[in-house]
């Protein structure tokens, strides 16, 4: 196979099967170039080998979720995953009707745009955005209105968490990039109600994977935002071969939709950061010399970016 020979990977559980083939027959319909593995892998040829080798050709995986991923979700899906992001290949989670939200355990799915089908596969609207994610070109008849629901957390969740969080446990600052270029961990596929529970990814050669512990906050900013602070929910360490995590639970997200149109994180911060790396920072770092230029007190610095947080729940109300 050549390169960017097929447009999207479809990954799914064989229970899914029948699905996917009309998936697969629309999308061949709307122009593209979908590989399924029943018609791509010949008699003889070793199966896995040939999933990893088609990886390496397509421009998007959609990973579909039905009702029992079964041994598909346990044995397949983080070795998938891996693969794709060392590929830098765009990950589109795809709700398979029925499917109201990704599941709780698929921490790393949920920060990513979603595509759901509803009640069936006649869904036109589903199949519009799902080429706009495997092709990045808009269909025509697509709108804002046509947008699935861009952020579950609710606006009363955020602001009774950042209400009630300590603040002297802000500690650590990092920046992060979602490697498409789109927002970070945007938790699509957590419904109200639902804990905003993920895992936040630093590359293997990052620094500071390992500093916070249980129950320190974290702000994460992105493209000049603050977008969330976090709480480290214990101190282990999860690696993979393209990087190393830790599980952490959103206590403020932004309400706003539009991520675009926050604040300029200077605001939200009191100072803006001059690195660019994924590192861990603590603001208490004497090497940290931004910060210290801008905060003589740590407390104050604290007490200072709730305040904002809260502002901005008020004026996004």
């Amino acid at each position: 196979m050549t390169e960017q020979q097929f447009d999207v990977f479809l990954a799914h559980s064989s229970k899914d099967k029948p699905l996917i083939r009309q998936i697969y027959q629309t999308l061949k319909g709307r122009g593209m170039r979908p590989w399924l593995d029943e018609e791509e892998i010949a008699p003889g040829q070793h199966f896995q080998q040939e999933i990893q080798r088609a990886i390496g050709t397509v421009k998007a995986a959609a990973i579909f979720i039905g009702e029992d991923l079964g041994k598909w979700q346990e044995l397949e899906l983080g070795a998938l995953i891996q693969r794709c992001v060392s590929k830098s290949v765009r990950i589109i989670p795809v709700l398979l009707p029925g499917i109201e939200s990704i599941p709780e355990d698929e921490y790393f799915l949920s920060q990513y745009q979603f595509v759901k089908f509803g009640e069936t596969l006649q869904n036109q609207k589903a199949f519009d955005l799902l080429e706009w994610g495997i092709t990045d070109v808009k269909p025509q008849n697509l709108d804002s209105t046509s947008l699935p629901d861009t952020q579950d957390f609710s606006r009363k969740s955020t602001v009774s968490l950042i209400q009630e969080i300590d603040h002297d446990k802000i500690l650590y600052i990092k920046n992060i990039k979602d490697p498409s270029g789109i927002w970070a961990y945007r938790l699509e596929g957590v419904r109200s109600g639902q804990q905003p529970i993920f895992e936040l990814t630093w590359r293997r050669s990052s620094h500071g994977v390992g500093l916070p512990k249980a129950g320190d906050l974290m702000i994460l900013h992105q493209q000049a935002k603050v977008t969330h602070v976090v709480e480290f929910l214990d101190d282990a360490t999860r690696e993979e071969d393209f990087g190393v995590f830790r599980r952490v639970k959103a206590v403020w997200m932004p309400s706003q939709q539009d991520w675009h149109q926050l604040s300029h994180q200077r605001e939200v911060l009191g100072f803006s950061p001059r690195y660019s790396d994924g590192n861990t920072h603590a603001l208490q770092s004497p090497n940290f010399k931004t910060f210290q230029e801008a905060w003589k007190q740590l407390s104050d610095f604290q007490l200072f970016v709730v305040e904002q947080l809260k502002k901005l729940d008020a004026a996004q109300s």
